[in-house]
C-alpha cells in the first residue's frame, strides 16, 4: 500500500547527493506520517557516477540506511535502469504482505550533473574514464566515439522509419503533446508550447532524433513509501492490479530485431485492462522509446505507431492520455532514470492531485517502464483501488 511520495528535480543541485535525497525523503515521510525510526526495509538502484561522479559506492545500500538513520531488516537493490521503480514497488508490496517489512523506502534517482559536465551519459561512462569498461564484448561493438543511449535510440528511430515508414512528424507529435501536458505542471522544466516544426526545426543530435525528442538528465530524487494502511496517510488505498517484467540479455548486435521492446513480453499480463485504463505513463527517454511502448503494450499494431500518434489525442484530455505530467522530456530524467517521474504521475492522477491537467475519473493507470538501453529490461503495471 502506498503510504507516501515525493519527488524534486533540478537542472543542477549544488549541495551533495545525500544531501539532496535527505530532503525527498523528508517529504514522503511527512506525507506518509510515518517517522524514520519506523522505516525497516529500503530498496534502491544506481547507475555509475550518479552520486557525487563516483562510479560506484561499496554496499550502497548499506550506505544509504547509515545516512538516512535508518535500520532495515530488508534490503534490496534493482539494476534495471529506468525499469526499476515499478520492479521495486512490486517487491515492497510483496515485501509487506509476507511480514519482512512494516514500512520500506524506494529511492529512485541522484545527480546527473556530474556526469553531464563530462560530456558522457551513464550508458557511456567509460569514454569519461580510464580503464572502465561497461561490458565485456565492448571491444566488440563499441569500436566508435558513440553518445549512448542516444545513438542507440537513433538507429531504432532509423530502422522503424525505414521498415514502417514512420515520420519525422509522427514522432514530433509526442514531443508537443507531452509539453501541451507540462504547461499544467508546476514541476515542468520547460513548459513554453511548441510545435512540430519548433521540433524538426531544433537541431539533429543523432540522425533521426532532434534536440526536442530527447530527455535532459537532471539531478533529483523520487521516494515512495510502501506500507500497511495506517491511519497517517491521506492517499488512496491503491494496489497493483497485474505486473509483469521482462528481461532480454543479449547484447544489441545479437537481437535479430531492435524495434520491439521487452515491454512486449511484460505488458502480457495487463493486456486485458486495456480498454479500462484512464491513463498511460510510458518511460519517454526519447519519443521513439514511447512510440515503441504504445505498439508494445498493445495500444497500436507493431509499425502503427505513428499513426496511431497522429490521430489520436494523448493529451490528458484525449481519449488515450499518455504522460499526462509531461513526462521526463519535459520534467527531466533524474540520474538517467524516469521510472519514478511516471511512477509519481501515477499516483498524482489517482489521487485527484493533477490540478488542471486532471484526468477525469481516474481509476486506473497503466504504466511501462525501461531499462538498459531499449531493449534489455521493461516493467509494467496497472495501478488501481
Amino acid at each position: 500500500m502506498l503510504l507516501g511520495f515525493n519527488g524534486q528535480v533540478h537542472k543542477k543541485y549544488e549541495g551533495s547527493t545525500f544531501q539532496l535525497l535527505s530532503s525527498v525523503v523528508d517529504g514522503a515521510l511527512e506525507m506518509a506520517g510515518v517517522e524514520r525510526k519506523s522505516i525497516d526495509g529500503l530498496i534502491a538502484t544506481f547507475l555509475p557516477g550518479t552520486f557525487d561522479g563516483n562510479l560506484s559506492l561499496h554496499f550502497y545500500t548499506s550506505q544509504l540506511s547509515q545516512y538516512l538513520g535508518v535500520r532495515p531488516r530488508f534490503l534490496d537493490y534493482v539494476d534495471f535502469g529506468g525499469a526499476s521503480a515499478l520492479a521495486m514497488l512490486y517487491r515492497a508490496e510483496k515485501a509487506v504482505a509476507s511480514g519482512d517489512a512494516e514500512n520500506v523506502l524506494l529511492i529512485v534517482g541522484g545527480k546527473a550533473s556530474p556526469v553531464r559536465e563530462r560530456k558522457v551519459t551513464a550508458d557511456s561512462v567509460d569514454r569519461a574514464y580510464q580503464h572502465v569498461s561497461l561490458t565485456p564484448f565492448d571491444w566488440q561493438f563499441r569500436v566508435y566515439d558513440d553518445m549512448n543511449p542516444v545513438t542507440d535510440y537513433a538507429l531504432v528511430a532509423a530502422r522503424h522509419s525505414h521498415l514502417f515508414g514512420t515520420t519525422d512528424e509522427q514522432r514530433a507529435m509526442i514531443a508537443v503533446r507531452q509539453r501541451h501536458n507540462a504547461r499544467y505542471n508546476d514541476k515542468a522544466l520547460y513548459r513554453e508550447p511548441i510545435s512540430v516544426e519548433d521540433v524538426l526545426s531544433s537541431r539533429v543530435v543523432s540522425t533521426p532524433l532532434h534536440l526536442l525528442e530527447i530527455v535532459y538528465p537532471v539531478d533529483g530524487f523520487h521516494v515512495f513509501v510502501v506500507g500497511k494502511r495506517g491511519g497517517k496517510s491521506n492517499l488512496r488505498p491503491l494496489s497493483i492490479k497485474c505486473f509483469g517484467e521482462a528481461h532480454w540479455p543479449e547484447m544489441p548486435p545479437e537481437l535479430p530485431d531492435i524495434v520491439t521492446t521487452p515491454a512486449s513480453e511484460s505488458s502480457r499480463s495487463c493486456r486485458p485492462y486495456l480498454e479500462k485504463i484512464d491513463a498511460f505513463q510510458l518511460y519517454d527517454s526519447f519519443t521513439i522509446t514511447v512510440l515503441l511502448q504504445i505498439e508494445d503494450v498493445g495500444l497500436a499494431e507493431k509499425g502503427k505507431g505513428g499513426k496511431f500518434v497522429e490521430v489520436t489525442d494523448t493529451t490528458f484530455s484525449g481519449e488515450k492520455p499518455v504522460n499526462t505530467g509531461g513526462g521526463s522530456l519535459n520534467l527531466g530524467q533524474p540520474a538517467y532514470m524516469s521510472g519514478g517521474v511516471i511512477l509519481e504521475e501515477a499516483l498524482i492522477q489517482l489521487n485527484g492531485m493533477g490540478g488542471n491537467r486532471q484526468v477525469k475519473g481516474a481509476e486506473a493507470v497503466l504504466l511501462n517502464g525501461i531499462g538498459g538501453w531499449n531493449r534489455a529490461h521493461s516493467t509494467t503495471l496497472v495501478l488501481g483501488e
